[in-house]
């Protein structure tokens, strides 16, 4: 091979292994700056996966607690359910005691103590007095007469302290039941403020599992840059390992070529020589049946 043929590969060979070392040098400067990404991005992934269990853990904890007084308020709203119907129908029964008082009222309009102080009165005429007949049966029959109207003030007197009792009873429901309604009022608020912290949370974590999914996708496709660049300067570095190979051989062939040329100019000398009947020296003799490898080390 001519030695302008040899150099002009070399040239191209070389031109070649400095393209290769810069493309080697451009990949491991981006690698280094993808995996300094992916350091950021780990320790950005890290975070949010630390924070996760304990917004998990409170939003357990609120969504327990929020369950408890959703129960306590329905076991509440039963009570006072309870207490209505209880309420609703001692009403009923008050209205009809106060109807059938009315009617009472009707027949024993004279209160009690007038009717006791009449008939012991008239009592006491039977027992005292001298009487006819005729006037010891009127007495009888109006002693008669106030006892049942007795018996009915006292049946009334009665009705109207069970009514106290029913009113008294009344007046004890309403409260319980405005103390039910105060009390599912705060446990109904508590309950939305609870809801609203649980949905918060909620929104919180579902934000950072999403997060979480893109950093993870990012750090995967990060690391496939890493992975395919790794792959290319490992390719890269094995055809430069080719190319200087290939250098040091044209290099050698180039060196032959030229020691080559050097003998063919020292053998036309010594020929020349030789044909004008000089006598050769061992040098001249090695130059003249020797091989090019003969000199390579010399």
């Amino acid at each position: 091979m001519e030695s302008s043929t040899i150099r002009s590969q070399i040239e191209a060979l070389t031109a070649e292994l400095n393209s290769i070392r810069e493309k080697i040098k451009e990949a491991k400067e981006e690698r280094a700056r993808i995996i300094e990404e992916l350091k950021t991005l780990r320790a950005q992934r890290a975070r949010l996966l630390n924070d996760l269990p304990a917004l998990r853990e409170k939003y357990k904890s609120i969504a327990s607690k929020r369950r408890e007084l959703i129960e306590s308020f329905k076991n509440l709203a039963n009570e006072k359910k309870a207490r209505l119907a209880e309420l609703k129908e001692l009403s009923e029964l008050l209205r009809a005691k106060n109807s059938q008082i009315r009617e009472m009222e009707k027949e024993a309009r004279t209160p009690t103590s007038i009717l006791r102080e009449e008939i012991n009165r008239l009592e006491w005429q039977l027992q005292t007095k001298v009487l006819t007949l005729e006037e010891e049966n009127r007495i009888i029959n109006r002693i008669k007469r106030l006892s049942e109207l007795l018996a009915k003030a006292e049946a009334l007197r009665k009705e109207k302290n069970s009514t106290l009792e029913m009113k008294a009873l009344l007046s004890s429901l309403r409260i319980q039941v405005e103390d039910s309604t105060k009390k599912l009022r705060s446990l109904r608020e508590e309950i939305n403020k609870l809801t609203q912290e649980r949905d918060l949370l909620r929104s919180r974590i579902d934000e950072v599992v999403k997060k979480n999914l893109e950093l993870k996708n990012m750090i995967n496709e990060k690391q496939e840059q890493v992975n395919k660049l790794s792959t290319m300067i490992e390719e890269l570095v094995r055809k430069q390992g080719e190319v200087r190979e290939k250098l040091s051989q044209l290099h050698k062939e180039l060196e032959k070529s030229r020691i080559t040329q050097i003998i063919d100019a020292k053998k036309q000398e010594v020929m020349e020589k030789l044909k004008k009947g000089g006598k050769l020296t061992f040098e001249e003799l090695k130059i003249l049946y020797g091989e090019p490898e003969d000199f390579e080390q010399e």
